[in-house]
């Protein structure tokens, strides 16, 4: 719960980047060499700030900065929610992860990774935010 609970404080330490992505970079680290190189953003490009925006409840800007960090926020506030009802109630909450295929969870989480991409791809070139060729 309490790295979960500081992964969100963390999140609305930070301001979001107006540009989408980039709000990582208030941490002191660099910044991502896929779109200076290229133009395009990398698969994880404004995740940082889909949480900073989520945490904020604007979850419309969390979508358009990265719609995988926007669920990522989400599920990582439904963990904190969890563990403290666990934690005031004694309950322990668990999942039957044996009934769960790792193969489809993991093409699962490709699959709403890639699509977030190519969300951000698409919507970056229909903007003009992306150059065409």
């Amino acid at each position: 719960m309490l790295a979960a609970a500081s992964l969100l404080g963390v999140a609305l330490w930070l301001k979001p980047d107006p540009s989408g992505m980039g709000t990582h970079q208030q941490l002191g680290l660099p910044g991502c060499s896929l779109p200076m190189l290229t133009g395009y953003p990398c698969p994880s490009c404004g995740m940082t700030t889909a949480f900073a925006h989520a945490v904020r409840g604007q979850f419309i800007d969390a979508f358009l900065a990265q719609p995988a960090g926007l669920c990522l926020a989400l599920a990582t506030g439904v963990v904190v929610m969890l563990a403290g009802f666990s934690v005031v109630t004694g309950r322990s909450w668990s999942i039957n992860w044996y009934r769960v295929p790792a193969g489809w969870l993991t093409l699962g989480v490709i699959a709403v990774i890639l699509g977030a991409w190519a969300f951000k791809v698409i919507v970056g070139l229909t903007t003009g935010t992306i150059p065409w060729g």
